[in-house]
């Protein structure tokens, strides 16, 4: 009997190539350029395009003739406001890149990360002449696999609004969809990971806390986690958008099933930002407080750290800052740091003026890598010195 050849998905039936590259610091966007030849010169260049993800696939239509052995590429990170991060990477060979895909490729990195954030951000490489996507996400037992998330999207990147709170062993995996809802590629290969509970340390905040930075890259990617920086496993309870309310209205379901010993709390740059008066903030850190102790929880609070209205303002999706906000601030970390227990991370963080300094974030509201650092160390040796722990 003859063995049957396995039929391609239509996705790795277009003839294409996949590249991808480390994420580099503070670029918001990429520039690729393929060339003809391996100097970079203007006359050399066959095509050229901008994505927002560290990975692309290129339609082989685009050399226009040049030959494919023959082509090379780069990439170079762009700001905001187009300038260049650096400079072009090196030239390499596109033969190099993957040659018709026949799934997608996860940019997540959560089967590196010690410990799972409750609210998982989905991320892939964007597949070409694809109309949507399906996300599963499976947890393991002992002779049983259970799909305990099916999602639909249009878009290469899915944040997940239901926390995922039970111990056990997952995966989540990627296919493309045809414009009928059909197959176009085969599944991704997965990314597992661990939710593990009790956890010695966990850490319940907005954006800042929940990671993601330099406006385009989601908070799957540890660059841009302060907890990547701590030097101890942290559990990340953090939920993008989140006001001081919003965490005290939480803090029962997403907090309680992982019994931390310590919890780190960072609260309150979407109360101010917005006009929340500091003494409603404070009120919802002191009640924060009183859970903890209700659970036997040890809260340690950082301060909340500072904004640039006038980086926000160039950013399409954030609204402009409340007048008046730095005395709100001032008042929620006075508050902060007379805890028993406090760091503070926003004062490396702050210029001249007050303001979150312009060479470490992107948008004026989120910390980028490097102040992400600078918080993760800061929690991390205070976490260290204080407890003992490791």
């Amino acid at each position: 009997m003859q063995e049957q050849t396995r039929q391609l998905p239509r996705s790795a039936q277009v003839d294409k190539v996949r590249l991808t590259w480390p994420l580099i610091p503070g670029a918001v966007r990429y520039q690729v350029v393929l060339l003809s030849a391996p100097e970079h010169k203007q006359e050399n260049v066959v095509y050229a395009e901008t994505v927002s993800a560290a990975g692309t696939e290129i339609l082989l239509e685009a050399l226009h003739g040049t030959p494919f052995e023959k082509t090379y590429w780069q990439v170079c990170g762009l700001r905001l406001d187009g300038s260049p991060v650096g400079t072009f990477s090196a030239p390499k060979p596109l033969a190099e890149g993957e040659r018709r895909p026949v799934a997608p490729l996860i940019l997540s990195e959560y089967a590196a990360m010690p410990e799972t954030p409750i609210y998982l951000v989905y991320a892939w490489v964007p597949v070409q002449k694809t109309s949507s996507y399906e996300v599963e996400v499976w947890r393991e037992e002992v002779g049983r696999r259970e799909r305990v998330r099916h999602y639909y999207t249009y878009e290469p990147v899915l944040y997940d609004e239901t926390p995922l709170l039970r111990k056990g062993e997952y995966s989540w995996r990627v296919r493309a969809l045809d414009g009928n809802g059909r197959k176009w590629s085969d599944w991704s290969e997965p990314d597992n990971f661990s939710v593990h509970a009790p956890v010695t340390v966990a850490a319940l905040g907005d954006s800042i806390t929940h990671g993601g930075g330099a406006v385009m890259t989601p908070p799957s990617r540890a660059l841009y986690c302060w907890e990547s920086y701590a030097g101890l496993p942290v559990k990340n309870l953090g939920r993008s958008g989140d006001s001081t309310d919003e965490l005290l209205w939480r803090f029962d379901n997403d907090v309680a099933p992982f019994a931390p010993k310590y919890l780190v709390i960072m609260g309150g740059v979407n109360d101010f930002r917005v006009g929340t008066p500091a003494r409603i903030t404070i009120q919802n850190l002191s009640r924060l407080a009183e859970k903890c102790r209700a659970y036997g929880i040890t809260p340690v609070f950082a301060t909340a750290t500072p904004i640039a209205p006038r980086l926000m303002d160039k950013v399409w999706d954030i609204e402009p800052a409340a007048w008046g906000w730095k005395a709100e601030q001032r008042a929620i970390n006075v508050w902060i740091l007379a805890q028993p227990h406090a760091v503070d991370v926003a004062t490396p963080l702050t210029d001249e003026n007050g303001e979150l300094s312009a060479e470490l974030t992107t948008d004026g509201l989120h910390p980028d890598a490097e102040a992400k650092k600078i918080i993760g160390e800061r929690i991390g040796s205070y976490l260290k010195e204080k407890f003992g722990l490791q």
